[in-house]
C-alpha cells in the first residue's frame, strides 16, 4: 500500500492526542475546583470531589448534587513551513454532573458525569495551507461516567475506588496532496469515529488527628485502552493514496498519579499545593487498520511522548459562614516533542492564573470561577506528511475558561 495511505490512516485516531490541558487532560470539573487551581484533593469535600480525590465524599452526609458548566476560548497560531494560520473564534462548553449518597456511617456512594478530555478548532484560510494535510479542522468530545464507593476505614483515613466508562466523539478534516496537485486543489476528507472505553481509579484522603491542620489526598488512574470505530470519507478518492472506507483502531492512554497536600493556618483559610503525573511514555503507539480490506496492513505508529507533571497551587479564604474567596496557579508541562509536532494542539507548556467566589447556605450553594491559561511558545519539526517532515512553530496560543456550579443538599 503507497505511503501516503499510510499517513491518512494514522490520522484517524490521533484525536486522540488533542485533549486540551497538558496535551490531553482536562481538570475543570467545579467552579470551586477551577478558581482554586484543581488544589482540591485533600481539603473540603464537595459532590464534584468524585472527579478529583473520591474519598473525600465520606465527609458529606445525606444526598448531595453538583451541576455545572465550564466555557472555554481559545487562540492559538501555527506556522508550517513559513506559513501562519490562526484558529477561528470559537466556543466550547463542559458540562458536569455529581451525585452523592451516604449509606451508613462509614460507607458513601456517588456517580459523576465530567468530561476528562477534549477539543475542538478550525483554522482561518486553510485552502491555501502546508498545515490543512495534518489538520485544518478538529472536534474531539469525551463524557465520562464515573459509578464510586468510598468507604471511611476509620476516624483519620478514607479510601474510594470507581469504574469509568468514557464515551468519545472526534470528526477531523484535513487535506491529501497528490504528487503533481497543487496545494489550492488537494483533496480534501473527513475521519469520524466513537467508542466507550473502560478504566478505574482508586483514592484515598488522609486527615490526622496529630496534625490536625494538615491533610492528604492522593488517586490513581489506570491506563485506558480505547478501541474505536469510525469511517474515513473522501470527497474525491486518490487511487493507492485515499478512498472512502470504515476503519478501526486502538490507542492506550496512560495512567496518573496525583497527590494533594493541604494546611490550614486559620479556621477559615485553607492552602493546598499538588502535583499531577501523566505517565505518557506508556503511549507508545497507535494501531490502526482498514476493516474492509483484509489486504491493507495493521499500522503500527510509534509516538514520542514524554513523561510529564502538572503542579497547583490554591486558596480558599471564608469571609463570613457564606461567602468564600478563591485564587490558584498551575504550571502544566506538555508531552509533545519539538521532533513530532502536528496542528491540532498547539501550544506547549501553560501557565494558568484562576481566582473565584462561593456562596452557600445550609442547603445550596453556587461557585463561579475564571481562569486565563498563558501558553508558551514551541518550535521545531512536524511529523511525517506527504511533503516530508516540515518546519512548525507555535505562538501566540492563549485560553480563558469560566464555571459555575450549583449545588443542593436533601
Amino acid at each position: 500500500m503507497h505511503k501516503k495511505l499510510t499517513a491518512v490512516l494514522l490520522l484517524s485516531l490521533l484525536l486522540a492526542d488533542v485533549s486540551h490541558g497538558a496535551g490531553f487532560a482536562l481538570y475543570e470539573y467545579s467552579g470551586r475546583a477551577t478558581a482554586m487551581g484543581g488544589a482540591v484533593m485533600a481539603n473540603k469535600a464537595e459532590a464534584a470531589s468524585l472527579a478529583t480525590n473520591p474519598a473525600l465524599i465520606t465527609e458529606l452526609e445525606g444526598t448531595q448534587v453538583q451541576a455545572g458548566l465550564t466555557v472555554v476560548t481559545a487562540d492559538a497560531k501555527t506556522t508550517v513551513a513559513g506559513e501562519s494560520r490562526t484558529l477561528k473564534n470559537d466556543v466550547w462548553y463542559l458540562p458536569n454532573f455529581f451525585i452523592t449518597q451516604q449509606w451508613s456511617d462509614q460507607v458513601s456512594v456517588g456517580l459523576g458525569g465530567f468530561s476528562r478530555y477534549g477539543l475542538g478548532g478550525e483554522y482561518k484560510n486553510w485552502e491555501t495551507w502546508n498545515g490543512s494535510t495534518l489538520a485544518y479542522k478538529v472536534k474531539l468530545e469525551t463524557f465520562s461516567f464515573t459509578p464510586t464507593l468510598a468507604v471511611k476505614a476509620n476516624d483519620e483515613l478514607s479510601i474510594a475506588m470507581g469504574l469509568e466508562a468514557m464515551v468519545i466523539g472526534f470528526s477531523q478534516n484535513s487535506t491529501l496532496r497528490t504528487d503533481n496537485a497543487m496545494l489550492a486543489h488537494a483533496t480534501a476528507y473527513e475521519i469520524s469515529g466513537s467508542g466507550i472505553s473502560w478504566g478505574g481509579n482508586f483514592a484515598l484522603a488522609y486527615k490526622p488527628q496529630w496534625a490536625e491542620k494538615w491533610s492528604l489526598g492522593a488517586m490513581y488512574r489506570t491506563k485506558v485502552k480505547q478501541t474505536l470505530n469510525g469511517r474515513i470519507a473522501a470527497g474525491t478518492e486518490v487511487p493507492d493514496q485515499l478512498y472512502s472506507g470504515d476503519a478501526k483502531g486502538s490507542i492506550t492512554l496512560p495512567d496518573s498519579l496525583s497527590a494533594g497536600i493541604a494546611f490550614r493556618p486559620t479556621e477559615d483559610w485553607t492552602i493546598e499545593a499538588g502535583i499531577v503525573g501523566s505517565f505518557w511514555s506508556s503511549y507508545d503507539q497507535i494501531v490502526i487498520e482498514y476493516t474492509e480490506k483484509e489486504e491493507a496492513p495493521t499500522i503500527h505508529n510509534k509516538k514520542n511522548y514524554k513523561d510529564v507533571y502538572r503542579l497547583n497551587l490554591g486558596t480558599e479564604y471564608m469571609l463570613t459562614p457564606n461567602w468564600a474567596l478563591r485564587a490558584g496557579y498551575v504550571y502544566d508541562k506538555s508531552p509533545i516533542s519539538e521532533h513530532a509536532m502536528d496542528t491540532l494542539v498547539p501550544v506547549d507548556d501553560r501557565h494558568i492564573a484562576s481566582v473565584g467566589v462561593g456562596y452557600q447556605t445550609e442547603t445550596w450553594s453556587v461557585d463561579v470561577a475564571y481562569a486565563h491559561v498563558f501558553a508558551k511558545d514551541l518550535k521545531g519539526n512536524s511529523i511525517a506528511t506527504a511533503a516530508g517532515i516540515l518546519p512548525m512553530e507555535y505562538t501566540d496560543g492563549k485560553s480563558d475558561m469560566f464555571a459555575v456550579t450549583f449545588g443542593y443538599k436533601f
